[in-house]
């Protein structure tokens, strides 16, 4: 499930604190850190969203198909997300 964006904000607030109070990250602004972190968080939720969306998309097209064989919609969502997302080297 993709985070709204006010948990990426914490998320992200708390990953600078961490990274910066082990030392494993120097900056002269901490805002900067956090920024980047939030940055890429964003980015992972979009695309997955993007990807859940094409997944939707591809299962509504073959909706007949899936119902004769009687198939369960949620397993066949997880298999073709899981495979679209190695195809386009998303991690997951």
């Amino acid at each position: 499930m993709a985070l709204s964006d006010v948990k990426i904000a914490a998320e992200a607030a708390f990953l600078s604190r961490r990274l910066r109070d082990e030392g494993l990250v120097a900056s002269s602004s901490p805002a900067e850190i956090r920024r980047a972190i939030e940055t890429a968080l964003l980015f992972d939720r979009d695309r997955e969203r993007a990807l859940d969306e094409e997944v939707k998309r591809l299962l509504e097209k073959n909706a007949a198909a899936i119902r004769s064989t009687g198939a369960d919609h949620a397993e066949m969502f997880r298999k073709a997300k899981k495979m679209l997302a190695e195809k386009k080297k998303i991690p997951l």
